[in-house]
């Protein structure tokens, strides 16, 4: 069984269409029905059902697909190990980095892996999450820091979790619910709450969490990102519910950090990436993460 076949069996469960995939495999479409067909007749068994216009998989096709889809994964691990114990592993890997978190846990691994590879360049940027977000779908880098959620174009991302955290609430000094040590869901049912308009990834993750407590917030306005959320909150006496890791330096005198007990309202953080995503640096900067 060829490699290249596996790999066009998966291209064409992607795209749901011969020209297309055959197109991104660099082949004609009739070589392609002649591959599928071939593999059909190794395995002994149909993947695809001819008796419809449109692209469908049988049963068979679909758990096929599954398995080739750990085998290659499988095979190009090796693959990149063997030539970093040959050659030395080099070339370039970018992150998409929060300045806003003090979640970084995941940075403890960037010193052991510029020790260990030396020769692999390591770049990083700054970003708001939808700007990261963005930036994966567009290539631009390699993994970049999110909160995991149901995103549009999920199944395209991977994500290797690294920290799990408690919610807070950012409300503004002269807000009644300031001088509480700490916040409940009863305290917060009432409240106005800031959501982001640009940044849908963030507001995305909160309305999930929210709804995964099975609360909807009676009454909600927009800020553009989270460099204008601390105005608005002050401008409009209103409550933001983020991550505990999110902060905001230069209004602690103006906005307070609040704990929220609501032990179901949590917010997990992650390295985003593409899945089809083949640079041999980022598999090794994952697996060296994954282990620390």
């Amino acid at each position: 069984m060829k490699l290249e076949h596996m790999q066009e069996l998966l291209a064409l469960k992607h795209y749901e269409n011969y020209t297309l995939a055959a197109k991104e495999m660099f082949i004609t479409q009739s070589a392609l029905s002649r591959h599928i067909n071939a593999l059909e007749k190794e395995l002994g068994t149909t993947l695809i059902n001819r008796n419809t216009h449109q692209v469908r998989f049988t049963e068979e096709g679909m758990e096929a697909c599954g398995t080739f889809e750990e085998m290659l994964k499988l095979y190009n691990g090796y693959i990149t190990r063997l030539r970093e114990r040959q050659t030395g592993a080099e070339g370039l890997l970018r992150i998409g980095i929060l300045y806003y978190s003090s979640q970084q846990s995941w940075r403890s691994a960037l010193p052991a892996f510029h020790k260990k590879y030396p020769n692999i360049k390591i770049q990083t940027f700054t970003r708001q999450p939808h700007e990261i977000y963005q930036a994966l779908l567009d290539n631009e880098i390699d993994a970049g820091v999110l909160s995991v959620a149901d995103y549009p174009d999920k199944d395209l991302l991977g994500f290797q979790s690294f920290a799990r955290s408690g919610a807070i609430a950012m409300v503004p000094l002269q807000h009644p619910l300031s001088s509480r040590k700490t916040l409940t869901q009863k305290d917060l049912a009432h409240e106005q709450i800031v959501l982001l308009r640009e940044d849908l990834c963030t507001t995305r993750a909160i309305m999930e969490a929210l709804s995964r407590c099975h609360f909807i917030p009676e009454r909600t306005i927009y800020s553009s990102n989270i460099d204008t959320m601390p105005f608005t909150l002050i401008e409009t006496n209103s409550i933001h519910i983020n991550s505990s890791s999110l902060l905001l330096p230069g209004f602690e005198a103006e906005i307070r950090r609040i704990p929220i007990v609501w032990p179901e309202l949590y917010f997990t953080k992650a390295l985003a990436y593409r899945t089809d995503n083949h640079n041999p640096a980022l598999s090794l900067f994952l697996d060296m993460e994954k282990s620390i």
